[in-house]
């Protein structure tokens, strides 16, 4: 097949529409939450493990080797591979009929899921200039918000009608015709060994390399704390639908397309204002990208907190859940693109896969199994908001990003 070249934007708007069927594929689970729980006789704590942590230690450990093979070879084989890998697994989610095989078939999807924010987000940074690269980021990221609404959406609209293994189905089938057109890609700056004087430097120096920049380079320690503790909040997302049902007294079809709804929205308008507002804050004033997002989190941080207490169909109870959407999804744009600032080329796919080891181990993994455990021993103990209190611990811990991002764009400040 031969390969080609894309435009900047070209290529911005196929790396959406991927991101937007990766986050899909991902969050199936929590937006069929209820269904697959019944169907499959799960307790919560084995489903924060088949929505959590059997898709998250696989996820960081291959995001982690797909960021060293693209900086080391090379960046569209390696997505290609993965989408492939994660589509064909999606489908065969569909027809798990126990715990043990649905768990089976997580770390399958993860892997292929894995490789796409890391060479993607490297590839976007080399094609769009400084000035505008957090609202190409964002622009990716808004995948990440519509991926996810979209699945709510979809539970709530096709699940009554097709049956949550049908729909797991056809979605694996739609990403593996994708993957022919993933193929069509070409990397400029891919390094094979013999195509260049120099060969690739291997993945133990790659290694070696990051380990340094992590023990000298403090800016690159604090944007990883943020990212890690950012998505404590997301360990949550898998008990939404849930909580919304069984502890805020919803009906399952209808909140399901109501929140897919408003994090289709929300999360939009977030995504975009997350990277314009970002760029345009750094051109202006000193502290720059990080100082925005700490600012903005800060403005947002009340409503969050808010969201688990509030009465369910009022004003302050919406303008909670949709802060939450605003706060991860305009997180993406300014903070990669931080992460970026802060280290050198060499290095971006790299960072950023250590960076998401770190999230889906850390936060996403062990943070979901605690919901997950917690919920079900405040259920055996007689609770009725056995989810509302573990979930608020996971907010109130997410909002300590806001000092780590301050702390990199205060010393941007003082360094002008």
């Amino acid at each position: 097949m031969e390969t080609r070249h894309w435009r900047p934007f070209g290529l911005l708007f196929l790396f959406l529409v991927l991101h937007i069927l990766n986050q899909v594929d991902r969050n199936l689970i929590a937006s069929f939450g209820p269904e697959i729980v019944a169907d499959l006789n799960l307790s919560r704590t084995q489903f924060s493990i088949v929505s959590g942590l059997a898709f998250t230690a696989p996820y960081a450990l291959t995001a982690l080797a797909a960021g060293i093979l693209a900086d080391k070879y090379g960046r569209t084989r390696v997505m290609a591979a993965g989408l492939a890998t994660w589509s064909v697994f999606t489908a065969l989610s569909g027809v798990a009929r126990s715990f043990w095989t649905l768990a089976a078939m997580r770390p399958f999807v993860a892997t292929g899921e894995a490789t796409l924010v890391p060479t993607a987000t490297a590839l976007l940074s080399e094609k769009f200039t400084v000035d505008r690269r957090a609202t190409a980021i964002g622009v990716f990221f808004m995948g990440l918000p519509l991926g996810v609404g979209a699945s709510f959406f979809i539970a709530g609209q096709l699940g009554p009608v097709l049956g949550w293994r049908t729909v797991f189905i056809v979605l694996g089938l739609i990403g593996v015709g994708l993957s022919a057109i993933v193929l069509t890609l070409r990397d400029s700056d891919a390094k094979t060994p013999g195509t260049q004087a120099q060969p690739p430097r291997s993945s133990r120096a790659i290694l070696l390399d990051l380990a340094q920049e992590m023990r000298t380079n403090s800016d690159f320690r604090l944007s990883l704390a943020g990212a890690v503790l950012m998505h404590v909040y997301l360990a949550g997302n898998p008990f939404v639908k849930i909580w919304l049902v069984e502890e805020r007294g919803y009906r399952g079809d209808e909140i399901a397309s109501t929140y897919g709804l408003a994090v289709i929205v929300f999360g939009l308008l977030g995504a975009a204002f997350g990277g314009v507002a970002s760029d345009w804050y750094a051109r202006r004033y000193a502290g720059g990208r990080a100082m925005f997002l700490a600012l903005f989190v800060a403005v947002l941080s009340p409503f969050i907190i808010a969201f688990r207490f509030a009465d369910p169909g009022s004003l302050l109870f919406y303008a909670g859940m949709g802060a939450g959407i605003l706060f991860f999804s305009a997180f993406y744009g300014p903070a990669f693109a931080v992460l970026q600032s802060v280290t050198p080329q060499r290095l971006h796919a790299s960072a950023t896969g250590l960076s998401m080891l770190l999230v889906n181990v850390l936060a996403l993994g062990l943070g979901g199994l605690a919901i997950g455990m917690v919920s079900d021993a405040l259920t055996k103990l007689g609770s009725d908001f056995a989810l509302t209190g573990p979930l608020f611990v996971a907010d109130l811990l997410a909002l300590l990003t806001i000092p780590c991002f301050a702390i990199i764009g205060r010393r941007a400040q003082l360094a002008k």
